[in-house]
């Protein structure tokens, strides 16, 4: 039987306790009935589960109900201990970007054919949005993510787009491929990508990708209230920042490898 693009493979009783992992970190705090019927379990199974999960440290059991463990923060800060080149060299960078702007500065990357971000700075006018370091985000609707896109082998853009497809986040997200293939020439003939309000209705970015021996690093975004990317700040002066910014990273990290 061969498996199609997208469908899982692994084994079920492991799906099922990421999904309630998945399932606490999205709620905060969530009750076993609760948790159950969001994942589409027994009772018995979930409790099974969390009992587990509790033991190994990975949930917390409180009076109104489970919260993830700390024991997952020691595996996180692992798992982004493989970006520290890319993120020693990105560090004052992102710290002078953010003092020239005061807006939201983000290094993402690109795993398990989504965008995750890796470093996150707020400047004072940087407004709050449903992103942090950690999250993952369909990859196609972000400028950072866009620009990493347009930078890759186009069999790999094509097996992220097969396993993540093209959904609309709002309606200004770009949703087929025609148009994504449109806009990577742009983007490799002008350095940066835009968003323009594709992951959020009132978010505008642009975004520059850090290249070095002809990869994506990874890119660096700059973000922030629609209303206030308007205008030349947007087109020109935000996107020369960028430039310059990623410019100095990427020569960072090619002195790093040598």
């Amino acid at each position: 039987m061969t498996n199609k693009p997208g469908e899982r493979q692994g084994i079920k009783a492991t799906e099922t306790a990421f999904d309630i992992i998945k399932t606490i970190h999205e709620a905060g705090h969530i009750r076993l009935v609760e948790l159950a019927d969001t994942v589409g379990i027994a009772n018995s199974t979930a409790f099974s589960h969390l009992t587990t999960l509790e033991e190994l440290g990975y949930v917390v059991k409180e009076p109104d109900g489970y919260r993830l463990g700390l024991r997952l923060l020691d595996h996180g800060i692992q798992a982004k201990y493989h970006y520290r080149e890319l993120l020693d060299a990105s560090k004052p960078v992102l710290e002078q970007l953010v003092s020239e702007t005061d807006e939201a500065i983000n290094l993402v990357v690109e795993e398990d054919n989504h965008a995750v971000y890796i470093g996150r700075l707020t400047g004072d006018r940087g407004v709050p949005t449903n992103s942090w370091v950690g999250k993952h985000k369909q990859i196609h609707t972000l400028s950072a993510g866009k620009a990493i896109l347009a930078h890759m082998p186009e069999n790999q853009v094509d097996e992220i787009i097969s396993q993540t497809g093209l959904d609309g986040v709002t309606a200004e997200t770009i949703t087929t491929r025609e148009e994504l293939e449109s806009e990577f020439a742009e983007i490799r003939e002008r350095g940066v990508a835009f968003n323009n309000c594709e992951s959020h209705e009132s978010i505008r970015a642009v975004g520059a990708p850090i290249i070095l021996n002809e990869e994506a690093y990874g890119a660096v975004s700059v973000a922030g209230p629609a209303k206030r990317l308007t205008g030349e700040y947007f087109k020109s002066e935000i996107p020369d920042l960028l430039l310059g910014a990623v410019n100095e990273i990427e020569l960072k990290l090619a002195y790093t490898d040598n």
